[in-house]
């Protein structure tokens, strides 16, 4: 399960907005905010896209 607000702290600390992105993962900012708020995990394949996205590894984005 991810960390909660892990994924928002990461965004704010590289200055973008939820629709940002959304927008460069082609995924809905809806979809994003419910990551961000823990109500819902993303797939693998959109976990691995955040973790490249944002340049940190996926234990970085997970609490393993």
């Amino acid at each position: 399960m991810l960390v909660k607000n892990n994924l928002q702290n990461t965004r704010e600390s590289k200055g973008l907005t939820q629709k940002e992105v959304a927008d460069a993962l082609c995924i809905s900012k809806d979809s994003l905010s419910r990551y961000e708020r823990g109500i819902q995990d993303p797939r693998l394949d959109i976990a691995i896209k955040l973790s490249q996205f944002y340049e940190v590894t996926m234990e970085q984005l997970y609490k393993i």
